[in-house]
């Protein structure tokens, strides 16, 4: 894992891809794949379909349904080479999958803006720990899952960050940037290669709490903000375990 002052990066660098290169590249998988590309602003989302699908699913195949019909259902992927060669979504689902081809950072869009994205948090129960390196097993901080959703004494910066990295396992993302800007502080991840917005801006003024909060997972000097720093943590994540390695760098903002 990576983590800075400005970004707080799980493994991996930076290259942001705008949305022309981004909607290029789905037109090229579609072509390559024979499916049709649509783009889903200007798409009728079904808000009552959406929720009939589990919300796992959504995530693992990066996808959101677009209509349904008799024994078919319509939807979008930002990887259809991933839809197509899986059995599982369609023997899942029950349905014939008629596949379209639609952006990453759209399909994120959509995901995040329906209450299906927050149901991934609410199942989250003991399926999610994070843990600070120690010497001892049993000496191990210990966070439990259960944080993001049922402990009301729980810090909201600790939920922040760990709702963060729990988002970013179950969309199977490899990076996690966190970059502190002018007056907000920006969440992205990485997922497929591409670097797409998690959420919403955060307001900057939580920005510092958040990162001493890494730090202190990560076991690095909170005081320190001039220099470069490197660490770990480990995060039990259905029950195994995920070693993530944090950079901190000084940037401009913070």
């Amino acid at each position: 894992m990576a983590t800075t002052d400005q970004h707080a990066n799980i493994i991996g660098g930076i290259s942001a891809t705008d949305e022309l290169q981004e909607r290029e590249f789905a037109r090229k998988l579609a072509e390559r794949y024979r499916y049709a590309f649509v783009d889903l602003r200007e798409q009728r989302i079904d808000p009552d379909l959406i929720r009939k699908i589990p919300a796992d699913l959504m995530f693992r195949y990066n996808f959101v349904p677009l209509e349904e019909h008799n024994n078919a259902l319509i939807i979008a992927a930002a990887d259809p080479g991933q839809v197509h060669s899986s059995d599982e979504l369609q023997l899942l689902l029950g349905k014939k999958l008629l596949i379209r081809v639609a952006t990453a950072r759209q399909i994120s869009d959509l995901l995040k803006r329906t209450e299906q994205s927050q149901r991934v948090l609410e199942q989250a129960t003991e399926a999610f720990a994070l843990q600070a390196p120690k010497e001892e097993e049993e000496s191990e901080e210990t966070i439990s899952g259960d944080r993001l959703t049922r402990d009301s004494t729980a810090s909201p910066v600790v939920r922040l960050v760990e709702t963060i990295i729990f988002t970013a396992l179950e969309r199977r993302a490899s990076d996690i940037h966190i970059e502190a800007r002018d007056s907000e502080v920006a969440v992205k991840y990485r997922i497929d290669g591409v670097l797409q917005h998690a959420m919403q801006p955060i307001a900057k003024e939580h920005h510092s709490a958040m990162l001493s909060r890494i730090k202190v997972l990560s076991e690095l000097d909170i005081a320190e903000r001039r220099v470069p720093q490197d660490g770990r943590f480990r995060v039990k994540y259905k029950g195994r375990y995920i070693d993530l390695r944090v950079s901190i760098m000084p940037a401009s903002h913070g």
